[in-house]
């Protein structure tokens, strides 16, 4: 008897130090103090995530491009803030790319690609970056989903309304979100926190047609 508890002392001990070794492989939890998980590259430069063999410079060029259009861009997250023009590209390699521009100039990008999302520096999974921009009430693909007019959250609270206006208004976890898509025109907001996502077609301005640019934010 003395001898099994000893062997079962012993395989607990050893499975608990694989346990201990395997985040070792792991990019997200390498990053020490980094509770959230978002990994930053450029900080740690002795971490095994490999930025380039997710997003490559190749795929990127102009002739993998399938679609491109200029958006007007409103992010408003506890990490992260953005509001002006933004290209949305599509590459063949399945790639999504958001380039963002602040006075006419390219400020970086958020890139999105098999499960893995960039943020301007900062990298990691999805669902890490995803909890990170909207709390409790998100899942790993709802920014692509947002940025692209898809339903979110399997469709909860669906009504479709006349002149092509969808509308998403239901509660989860404690939190009022409302989601808004028509042509031209996406919203998404979380009443409770204020967490916004807004994207509109671009269009230029012109005195004959009274385009006006600007993103509608429900009080």
């Amino acid at each position: 008897m003395y001898k099994i508890g000893i062997k079962s002392l012993g395989l607990c001990v050893f499975s608990f130090w694989i346990s201990a070794c395997s985040w070792q492989n792991d990019p997200e939890m390498k990053t020490q103090g980094n509770l959230d998980g978002i990994h930053y590259p450029t900080s740690n430069p002795g971490s095994n995530y490999k930025e380039e063999s997710v997003f490559t410079p190749q795929e990127q060029e102009p002739q993998n491009i399938i679609t491109s259009n200029v958006k007007l861009l409103y992010i408003n997250t506890a990490p992260f803030k953005f509001y002006d023009y933004a290209r949305l590209n599509t590459y063949q390699s399945g790639l999504v790319k958001l380039e963002l521009f602040k006075y006419a100039q390219t400020i970086g990008s958020i890139r999105i690609k098999a499960g893995r999302m960039c943020v301007l520096t900062e990298c990691s999974y999805k669902w890490p970056i995803s909890k990170k921009f909207f709390g409790a009430v998100s899942y790993g693909d709802l920014f692509e989903d947002i940025i692209f007019g898809r339903d979110i959250f399997g469709g909860r609270g669906k009504q479709v309304g006349p002149n092509g206006i969808v509308v998403q208004r239901f509660q989860q976890s404690g939190e009022v979100i409302y989601y808004e898509r028509k042509p031209g025109h996406t919203l998404f907001k979380n009443m409770s926190t204020g967490v916004t996502i807004g994207v509109d077609d671009y269009a230029p301005l012109s005195p004959e047609n009274g385009v006006i640019n600007s993103l509608a934010i429900p009080q």
